[in-house]
């Protein structure tokens, strides 16, 4: 069959499954939602233009918490911010819904077929080899790696201020600095291995990841984004056998750091296997790994290449998403400076406490009795989650659960919403942490005390962290939100002691770009990639 015959035959059979999912009976085309900007592209673009939120505020005021869009070809799908029909869909989610092929073959590039991936019986022996790692001990086991890399920062911002005109306060992008710490951070606590990226290291792995989601995400255009929707069409392997073949700079980019990530982690498994046989094996999350690995019946083992994937997700889910939530709460606390004083307030009240019991600093422990310190993070986690959409599709026709009635187009009232089988549904993390029926009427607002009125237990609990879902929920939850909750407690305590912050006076805007989660980006600068200037003063030398 000649090329333009096999081109002619797939168009054929894309049209004919096209018309089928619109015709059949059981469909979601009454379902109200934005219309169509391009049958070719579908709503893809409309998405991407427009900053995280706007788009999520648009359809909860016009359409509620479910409504329709279309992804390329005039494909139907369904936006979801309803915490009823979430629950349905996280919790059902081995038998009723997976991530579709498509997306975990692109994500696959990033993390290799990890835990986050992995589907069915494949993922509960990955969970279950994983989980004596992430317990609430191995967690709070990491604090003082934690404090090592914050307090290496802070050190570095002490340097850069005392070289700065007034020897105090300067301009400076606080998310390069965060990312670098971070990276360093779940490098020495995850795998015991030095990325030296806050010393500006010559490593080509650590280089590596320099911007490497802005890089592949953050250049997209129209034909780009439908390149990439137009995976779903074609079977298992296609989308993994085309990016190994992809020239596209990101593409090529991620292949790089996949190269470097498989030497590295291969040679560390090597070594923690020989520490283990000889009696001195360490704490680390990947010494851990090894050891619950080789303790289990050898059908449940992990392979060594399965163990690679869980180094790359690792670094991946514990790297870049942190660096941004910390990005965005101090860049929230530039902006309500009273949040920051009540911050800094608790911190100092507790460490006088601290010191007056005769302890010299802060212990993982003292991090739950600071109220305002927990309520600040929770509420930087519901407002900027670290991912955007949780996409699955159906494997079944299935009816979902609604906390409210849908009246649809042709005024059919629905209770209960039914579902073909097939049908990509977006779970909208940003829709439902926003969700006015859920946070209140003010739920748009950075406001932490939200979180110090709350009493009532929600009606249908979603997500696995003060019922949010920042880390999903159900059997596939994050398993590391332990990790980087402290995290975030630890750098924001020794940050916000020793420095405060505020917006600078130059007039520039941070734009929230949404490839890759929300990214943060000055106006007019985009193409600069991720950026968070911040006006930096130092308190105190510690």
């Amino acid at each position: 069959m000649d090329s333009w015959q096999a081109a002619l035959a797939i168009c054929g059979a894309t049209v004919t499954y096209i018309w089928y999912k619109r015709h059949r009976t059981f469909s979601i085309r009454d379902v109200p939602g934005p219309k169509n900007p391009s049958w070719i592209y579908g709503h893809a673009w409309w998405w991407e233009a427009e900053e995280v939120a706007v788009v999520e505020k648009k359809i909860l005021e016009e359409y509620g918490t479910i409504a329709r869009w279309n992804g390329s070809l005039g494909e139907e799908r369904l936006w979801v911010a309803d915490p009823k029909t979430i629950h349905h869909i996280l919790q059902d989610s081995d038998r009723l819904y997976a991530k579709p092929h498509f997306v975990s073959e692109f994500v696959a590039t990033l993390l290799d077929w990890g835990v986050v991936l992995v589907e069915g019986d494949a993922h509960k022996r990955q969970r279950r080899a994983m989980a004596p790692a992430f317990g609430v001990f191995e967690a709070k086991a990491l604090y003082p790696c934690f404090v090592r890399c914050s307090n290496s920062l802070a050190e570095k911002w002490h340097e850069t201020l005392s070289t700065a005109g007034s020897g105090r306060a300067a301009i400076i992008d606080v998310h390069s600095w965060l990312s670098k710490a971070t990276l360093d951070a779940i490098g020495a606590g995850a795998f015991d291995y030095d990325f030296g990226a806050l010393e500006n290291t010559d490593n080509k792995f650590t280089k590596s990841y320099a911007n490497l989601l802005f890089d592949l995400f953050g250049k997209s255009s129209k034909g780009r984004l439908l390149f990439m929707d137009s995976f779903k069409w074609f079977p298992k392997g296609f989308c993994s056998w085309l990016l190994d073949r992809d020239k596209s700079q990101g593409v090529a980019r991620v292949r790089e750091n996949r190269s470097y990530a498989h030497e590295v982690a291969s040679k560390l498994i090597e070594d923690k296997k020989k520490e283990l046989e000889d009696g001195t094996s360490r704490k680390d999350l990947l010494s851990l790994l090894v050891k619950a690995n080789s303790a289990l019946r050898p059908d449940w083992r992990l392979s060594d290449d399965e163990i690679v994937a869980q180094f790359r997700t690792i670094l991946f889910a514990g790297h870049e998403t942190t660096a941004k939530t910390l990005t965005f709460t101090l860049w929230e606390l530039a902006n309500n400076q009273h949040v920051q004083e009540s911050l800094r307030a608790e911190i100092t009240e507790t460490l006088s406490g601290i010191r007056a019991r005769g302890d010299n600093d802060f212990s993982v422990n003292n991090f739950d009795s600071m109220p305002y310190l927990l309520a600040v993070v929770k509420e930087v986690l519901r407002v900027y989650p670290a991912v955007v959409n949780l996409t699955r599709m159906s494997k079944n026709d299935d009816f979902l659960p609604l906390s409210k009635p849908v009246v649809g187009l042709s005024g059919k009232v629905y209770e209960n919403l039914p579902v073909p089988a097939g049908t990509v549904v977006a779970i909208s993390t940003v829709g439902y942490n926003l969700n006015k029926d859920v946070w209140g009427p003010d739920a748009y607002e950075f406001r932490p005390e939200r979180w110090l009125d709350m009493n009532e237990k929600p009606e249908s609990p979603v997500g696995i962290y003060s019922n949010l879902v920042t880390f999903s929920g159900g059997y596939r939850s994050c398993i590391g939100w332990r990790f980087a909750v402290i995290e975030l407690h630890t750098f924001l305590v020794t940050l916000v002691r020793q420095f405060s912050f505020a917006l600078p006076d130059n007039g520039q805007k941070i734009k929230k770009m949404r490839p890759a989660g929300i990214t943060p980006t000055v106006v007019g600068e985009e193409h600069k990639g991720p950026q968070m200037p911040l006006m930096v003063t130092m308190l105190r030398n510690e």
